[in-house]
């Protein structure tokens, strides 16, 4: 293990509680029995994270007995004002500041209402206590029991990304939706899988990967680090955390809504990013967790959510190595413990996805074990999925209408993007389980030159199918970079501003959460760039997207009046006039405003036959924040 320096105490504090330094309790030595004391740290308003430190046995993260990872189990139950229950886990925090000795044991939550919270811990100790699911297993110890509450306060009208909103949840739709606020439309970055591979969180070392002693940098985005931002450095290299703070600075300048990652790469590709305090194949590395480094991560991580960057955690990779690192595959000692981990240090982020593996090889029943264990860990319920091999969904079927998944992750070909959304969509809804449908891996890499050609493939299909997006990057060697080496986000800059026009023009013209895919209605004169697309709420809202220009609408079951605007995906503006078509019959598409053999949308709108206008069909469909009364804020 890499020698630990101890991290500036204050600026840690302030950075990952919030701003708010929490009182310091007394450290115990060891062999010393600890004076109990409890500290509560965090803005303590809704949504935010509310930290909990109990004051408990003295230990270091490199303890093997007992163990302070896996023979020491912290759970704290929180009761709210309206009655609700959440069972929520806690850990091993060392010294409470990222340092790996010490004895404080710190529970992270994210209270979902305003009032008075009670809560009360559970300590017990044991062997291999801490991924046993028995709440009564091992033996009470230290401050088992302690209780006591705290007020959490309303939210303000201008709470950072997504603490505006809420979690993130799945609502028995094909969208997720914000607690407090409106449905959520995907357009992300699939890469780079190994993000967190950075050269200046601590013990992050290359253990000869596909591309031998690379870490990254994020060098072009170290100027868009911001005077107020977090910051640390590194214990081991001197590096501080500028280039990925700046990095995910850019990305939400951008209004990149996510990102995909792994937090565990050994036996992989990469082979950088691990929680562990080693990186040996051994049971002690696998059941060791490196504080310093998931205190980092956890600075990171909360800085992308308050800058509206959802994460998707991605627990394994593909490769056998990397499958079979814990406990040789199967749901052990081991796979549990990182489980747990996981949601203990993450799960009270508002807006994360589970995927058991990215391109799975595990076998089905394994993966609804692993996703049965995460979601007894996970009091917030997040949505778990799976990635595919590229058009491989010989694991999907079995696990339709399964109540442990809620979305998909898909591998895809280019010409089968819209498709596959559509045909999932149904099955998912035939099965009793909508599925959010997240095409997550496109097998065309997006590069800084094929933006254009992929905006008429795969953005336009795919959200006009009912579905979400991240692009993946494939394997472009430097200055470009892909799914390892991508050090300047600003190389698919393009992207990332079409994907931007579309999201937008979803979010405030329709009510994407109500449409269905409509394609049949299209007739295209001209198919060589493909055959078009029809987002439809029927009768009141279509969205037609054409690769080229020509055809015409089937409205002959749709009497009365719409008006029609053109939408150019390549600029992100409405342009010409609106007018007034009607229905009832078949209507031409042949004549945009400009740009006669570009792509273009057309947005047709019902005119109410009364003066009342129809819910759900305002100008704009931005959600509200019912419970602090605010209005709209930015796009989420």
């Amino acid at each position: 293990m890499l020698l630990k320096r101890i991290l500036p105490v204050a600026i840690l504090a302030l950075l990952f509680l919030g701003g708010l330094t929490a009182v310091s309790p007394t450290h115990s030595q060891p062999n010393q029995t600890p004076t109990t004391a409890v500290t509560l740290s965090g803005a303590q308003k809704k949504w935010h994270p509310l930290i909990i430190d109990f004051t408990g046995p003295y230990a270091q993260e490199t303890d093997d007995a007992p163990n302070p990872f896996l023979d020491y189990r912290l759970q704290v139950n929180f009761t709210g004002p309206n009655g609700r229950v959440y069972n929520v886990p806690g850990f091993f925090a060392g010294d409470g500041q990222g340092n790996g000795s010490g004895n404080i044991w710190r529970v992270i939550f994210a209270p979902d209402a305003a009032g008075t919270w009670q809560y009360t811990a559970s300590f017990r100790a044991g062997p291999d206590v801490a991924i046993d699911l028995n709440p009564h297993s091992g033996s009470a110890h230290s401050f088992d029991g302690l209780s006591g509450s705290v007020n959490i306060a309303y939210l303000t009208c201008d709470e950072p990304g997504f603490l505006r909103w809420g979690r993130l949840a799945y609502v028995g739709q094909h969208y997720l939706k914000f607690v407090d606020g409106g449905y959520w439309l995907k357009g992300g970055t699939d890469s780079p899988e190994n993000f967190l591979a950075y050269i200046g969180i601590d013990n992050t070392v290359d253990q000869g990967g596909l591309h031998l002693n690379f870490l990254h940098l994020y060098p072009e985005h170290e100027a868009d680090w911001q005077a107020g931002d977090p910051n640390f450095t590194s214990a081991d290299t001197g590096y501080d955390a500028k280039g990925i703070i700046g990095a995910l600075n850019y990305l939400a300048a951008q209004h990149v809504n996510s990102i995909y990652f792994l937090p565990m790469n050994l036996g992989g590709d990469g082979q950088e990013v691990y929680p562990f305090i080693g990186a040996t194949e051994t049971a002690y590395d696998k059941t060791h967790y490196d504080i310093s480094k998931l205190h980092q991560w956890g600075i990171v991580l909360d800085h992308a959510q308050r800058k509206g960057v959802a994460l998707q955690i991605v627990l394994a990779e593909t490769e056998s190595e990397n499958e079979q690192w814990f406990d040789n595959g199967v749901l052990g000692v081991e796979r549990k413990l990182y489980y747990r981990e996981m949601v203990a240090r993450f799960g009270h982020l508002l807006a994360i996805k589970w995927n058991i593996s990215e391109e799975n090889d595990f076998w089905v029943h394994q993966i609804q074990e692993f996703a049965a264990y995460i979601q007894a860990l996970d009091w917030a319920q997040h949505p778990i999925t799976v990635h595919t091999p590229l058009n491989d969904f010989s694991d999907y079927e079995p696990i339709l209408g399964d109540g442990r998944f809620s979305a998909t992750s898909i591998q895809y070909t280019t010409d089968l993007a819209g498709s596959h959304v559509e045909y999932w969509r149904g099955r998912s809804v035939q099965a009793g389980r909508p599925w959010v449908l997240d095409m997550d891996e496109n097998a065309e890499a997006l590069s800084h030159q094929n933006a254009d050609d992929l905006r008429r493939k795969i953005l336009y299909p795919v959200y006009f199918s009912g579905g979400n997006i991240e692009w993946y990057m494939g394997y472009y060697e430097q200055p470009i970079g892909g799914d390892l080496r991508l050090e300047n986000f600003r190389t698919r800059e393009t992207m990332w501003r079409y994907t931007w026009y579309a999201r937008r023009f979803m979010v405030e013209n329709l009510p994407f959460w109500q449409m269905i895919p409509q394609d049949h209605l299209l007739q295209i004169a001209n198919a060589t760039r493909g055959a078009g697309e029809v987002f439809a709420k029927p009768g009141e809202v279509y969205a037609v997207y054409m690769p080229i220009v020509g055809g015409q609408l089937n409205l002959t079951a749709v009497p009365g009046l719409f008006t029609m605007r053109w939408f150019n995906p390549h600029d992100g503006v409405f342009a010409g006039n609106t007018v007034t078509v009607a229905g009832g019959g078949w209507l031409d598409l042949n004549s945009p405003p400009s740009r006669p053999t570009g792509d273009w949308v057309v947005l047709l709108k019902q005119i109410p036959t009364t003066t009342f206008l129809r819910q759900g069909m305002a100008e704009t469909f931005l959600p509200v924040i019912n419970t602090a009364g605010c209005p709209a804020g930015p796009i989420p």
